[in-house]
């Protein structure tokens, strides 16, 4: 019998908020709570995969700290996509075959490709992580929920089976599929999945803790609170806002009913106020402090040993 519970810590997305959930492992780190797998969506899926990889909080904030939009936004090729768009959309109300290529999306996304392999490395795998990890993304043709793990975890049947676990895969090419806003960046083709932000169906994956095998599921919510947002400025807020309302109606009850501590930051900010990322993982770092009590307290009850 093991001598203390699983712990499972789920990440959700929230565009540039999401790198609170740093702030989130600092807490527990010095709560002295271990974490005994990770998974995440979207942004959550970035500091899950460099945690996962061995990267200490500290380390996370160093890397992320500096970042700028143009370490994220291929302005170059953002120009190319929106004449192919435009063209493509013109041919079609004109009822014209269109001959050029057809982006889905605004971006390729070549420079978040390039930051992603520089971290996580571009040929680790999952069966290479210090911990397990869970990256989740969706197929955007069926709406089904595309999960990548390490293919020799043993998982439990939560999850509806038209849903599906990947193994031994890329973890930077994973992340990146779970990064990828719709409309903003194009999807990751990988096999007969077109995969896209794991937030369109699973914004926080506590349920697939769950799945791995979690005794204790502690999630944590950095997605749209309600609040108004005063940043919403050009086509790239306007994106993110908008997908992030969306996510923001199914969350809730997923969360409920599959973690057993929620964390939620406050953090009033907008999708890419890169500039705050360190107020974000200090908000992060407080709310999850609140949190400490109760998650030894579940830890401490677990049924097997009392």
């Amino acid at each position: 019998m093991p001598s203390k519970p699983l712990v499972g810590l789920a990440l959700g997305g929230g565009v540039m908020r999401g790198m609170a959930h740093i702030g989130v492992l600092r807490a527990l780190r010095d709560a002295g709570i271990a974490v005994d797998m990770v998974a995440g969506t979207s942004a959550g899926s970035i500091v899950a995969a460099l945690y996962a990889s061995g990267y200490n909080p500290h380390q996370m904030q160093e890397i992320v700290e500096n970042l700028k939009f143009r370490d994220i936004f291929d302005y170059a090729p953002l120009l190319g996509n929106l004449f192919l768009i435009a063209g493509d959309t013109t041919a079609g109300l004109l009822r014209m075959p269109y001959p050029l290529r057809k982006p889905l999306g605004l971006m390729k996304g070549k420079k978040i490709d390039a930051l992603l392999n520089k971290w996580l490395g571009k040929t680790r795998l999952f069966t290479e992580t210090k911990i397990p990890l869970a990256i989740v993304t969706v197929d955007i043709r069926n709406a089904a929920l595309v999960v990548f793990l390490d293919g020799n975890l043993a998982i439990r049947t939560i999850l509806p089976p038209e849903n599906k676990f990947i193994g031994d895969q890329k973890i930077s090419l994973a992340v990146r599929a779970s990064s990828s806003v719709p409309g903003l960046f194009e999807p990751v083709r990988m096999g007969e999945h077109l995969l896209v932000d794991g937030g369109l169906r699973d914004n926080v994956p506590a349920s697939v803790l769950r799945s791995m095998g979690a005794d204790i599921v502690i999630a944590v919510d950095v997605g749209y609170d309600g609040s108004s947002n005063h940043r919403v400025e050009n086509i790239f807020d306007i994106i993110a806002q908008s997908y992030e309302i969306l996510m923001s109606e199914s969350i809730n009850l997923k969360i409920e009913r599959y973690a057993d501590v929620v964390i939620r930051p406050v953090i009033k900010m907008g999708p890419w106020e890169f500039e705050r990322i360190g107020y974000c993982i200090k908000q992060g770092e407080y709310e999850t402090r609140k949190k400490v009590t109760e998650i030894k307290r579940k830890i401490e009850s677990y049924p097997y040993l009392k």
